[in-house]
């Protein structure tokens, strides 16, 4: 089969690679589309190994047709339409995938949209409902907010019932955020606290999903109402900050740490069982939109590197795969 090359540095190449086996309790898929993330421009410059025992192949998230079932899976057969979460491997023509990080993928959904949503969706999930505790009626704030990532989080809020606070650099595009459920959008930078408060009726917010990291870190902790909390999800502002703790103290507010990635099949099935639950019907009927800015053929797929280098994206950047040999 063909797929990237693990051994890419800095520009992903195509080659010839073994192709897998399911093991038990995981079915191997045929690759239609597979959406890219910043972690797989990190695993190729070297700084973002996958987890152990887990493929070396870039690519996070994936949609096809489920060409082989290994032993002991139930509820999955071949030709089925899915899409997945995987620790790797998604940028090739066949991928293994725990039978507990599959979903089935709408009828009204393309393989393209399929390939956007498995890593938005359930990062947005993870963080809104496991870490961040999100309630019906509360407010959240997401900073980074009119990327793939961020789109995909307000939808999400939206839907749980959240009053919804999008924030970024560019006002302007903010703005399309509101036709997917913000209520309000806010400039990040100087005097950010003040302008979120002002945003909701003088009150802070809730939940705090911080995208951006670096030095504006304590400006989405000093826009928390009291006892507020702030999940950690990017660090695309750089990993160093500096945070006067007397806040934290006595606001009591939390501050949380999240990744994805590294967690476990284990712990990645029961996320992925209560995300299909909430957001299946609602992709189904078009309540929540998966978010694609550029489609590119597979064999472009240093490009398509690139344009997730270069930034300014406001959804995935998703790569078709070529019909299968």
């Amino acid at each position: 089969m063909l797929g990237v090359l693990p051994q890419s540095r800095e520009r992903p190449e195509i080659g010839e690679l073994s192709p897998p086996e399911p093991k038990a309790g995981e079915v191997v898929v045929e690759v239609r589309a597979a959406g890219l993330n910043h972690a797989d421009l990190m695993q190729l410059r070297g700084h973002y190994p996958p987890p152990p025992g887990e493929s070396e192949i870039p690519g996070l998230e994936l949609a096809g047709i489920v060409r082989e079932v290994g032993e002991g899976v139930e509820g999955f057969a071949p030709g089925d339409r899915v899409m997945a979460l995987v620790a790797g491997g998604a940028h090739a023509e066949l991928a293994a995938v725990p039978a507990g990080q599959l979903m089935p993928l709408p009828e009204n959904l393309s393989f393209v949209e399929g390939g956007a949503i498995p890593e938005a969706g359930l990062t947005a999930w993870t963080n809104l409902v496991h870490e961040g505790g999100l309630q019906a009626g509360e407010t959240v704030l997401i900073t980074g907010a009119t990327g793939g990532m961020g789109r995909t989080m307000v939808q999400l809020a939206h839907e749980i019932g959240a009053r919804v606070v999008a924030a970024g650099r560019d006002r302007e595009r903010l703005e399309p955020l509101l036709d997917l459920g913000a209520d309000a959008v806010v400039t990040l930078g100087e005097g950010f606290a003040d302008r979120v408060r002002d945003a909701n009726g003088g009150r802070g917010a809730d939940l705090a999903l911080e995208l951006v990291g670096g030095q504006h870190l304590p400006r989405s902790l000093a826009a928390l109402a009291r006892q507020g909390r702030c999940v950690l999800v990017g660090l695309l502002a750089g990993r160093v900050a500096e945070i006067d703790l007397r806040p934290l103290l006595s606001r009591r507010l939390r501050l949380i740490g999240s990744v994805l990635r590294a967690r476990s099949r284990v712990e990645k099935a029961e996320l992925v069982a209560a995300f299909a639950d909430f957001a299946l019907p609602r992709l189904a009927d078009g309540r929540l939109r998966p978010q694609v800015d550029r489609v590119l053929p597979f064999e472009e797929v240093a490009d398509a590197y690139g344009l997730l280098a270069d930034g300014g994206l406001e959804g995935k950047v998703v790569l078709e795969m070529s019909a299968q040999r």
